[in-house]
Parts: C-alpha cells; sequence; structure tokens
C-alpha cells in the first residue's frame, strides 16, 4: 500500500485595519474568503480550500502541488502588490490541511430498484456515461448543490444579523 502523506496549503491572513482578517489560498487562485477572528478564519479558509479544490477535481481542472512556505509568502507578496494592500499590520501565514481527492475507482455493490436501475441505465447511455460513472456524477452534483445551498443560507443570516 503507498503511503500518502497529507497535503498543506499556505494561507495569507491580512489584517484589516478596521479588525478581522482577508485570507486567500496563494497557490489557488479565487480560494479567498474573510473571517473577524483567526480562529474563525481557520475554519473558513479550510471550508474555502475544500470546496475550490473538490470543485477543481470535480471539473477535471489541474490541481497545483502545494508551495513551500518561502514561495507561497512570495506569491502572497505579489497577489497583495496587485491588489494594492498595504497595512503595518502583520501578515500572519498559516499552513492548512487539503482534503483527501483521491478520485481512483474502488468497485462497490449496491442494491436499486428495477425501475431506477432502468432510469439510471437511459440516463447514462443518453449522456454518454457509463453506470457508475453517471452514479458517481449525481453524487457530487448533490454535494456541491447541498453545499452551495448551505453556503447561501449561512450567507443570508450572516448578513442580517
Amino acid at each position: 500500500m503507498e503511503n500518502k502523506m497529507a497535503a498543506y496549503y499556505v494561507a495569507a491572513f491580512l489584517p484589516e485595519e478596521d479588525g478581522g482578517f482577508s485570507i486567500f489560498v496563494p497557490d489557488i487562485k479565487g480560494c479567498i474568503t474573510q473571517s473577524e477572528t483567526l480562529e474563525e478564519g481557520v475554519e473558513m479558509v479550510s471550508d474555502a480550500l475544500r470546496l475550490t479544490l473538490e470543485t477543481m477535481a470535480f471539473r477535471q481542472k489541474d490541481i497545483p502541488a502545494p508551495s513551500t512556505m518561502e514561495r507561497a509568502k512570495k506569491k502572497a507578496k505579489e497577489y497583495m502588490k496587485e491588489i494594492g494592500y498595504s497595512s503595518k499590520l502583520e501578515v500572519v501565514y498559516q499552513l492548512i490541511k487539503a482534503p483527501s481527492l483521491d478520485m481512483s475507482p474502488v468497485k462497490v455493490t449496491v442494491s436499486l430498484p428495477r425501475s431506477v436501475l432502468e432510469l439510471a441505465d437511459s440516463k447514462a447511455q443518453e449522456c454518454g456515461f457509463t453506470r457508475s460513472g453517471l452514479l458517481a456524477r449525481a453524487v457530487q452534483e448533490f454535494h456541491f448543490s447541498k453545499n452551495r445551498r448551505k453556503a447561501t443560507a449561512e450567507g443570508r443570516a450572516k448578513n442580517a444579523a
């Protein structure tokens, strides 16, 4: 069995003059969030990283390997210059564990009602998928739509507060 080490990405926590943090992962374009505290920020950026990497894997996009701390800091400084960020407050860097994205197939046995199986086979053929491919895609779609609904609801609740 192959021993795979967990991957960690560097997150840059930019302190805002009026409090809180803007947070981004220099290696993953678009992986950005914000928080009121460092503790909340670690949780928020962990969620943002997981969702971003899962989406990239789902869309079969190349996922960049994590940079060293030194390289990530250099990328962060370039990005901060690009967006015009300047502050006398010190930027905090934190390692964030990447989620497991093992996309290798695993053979399983499932039981479905015959009518559901026939529907799945029909839909798979229509879409150019195998039965397994269709079922995997359906689970991923369900997962992402559920997370979008949750994030939207949390955003509304936070804005209402």
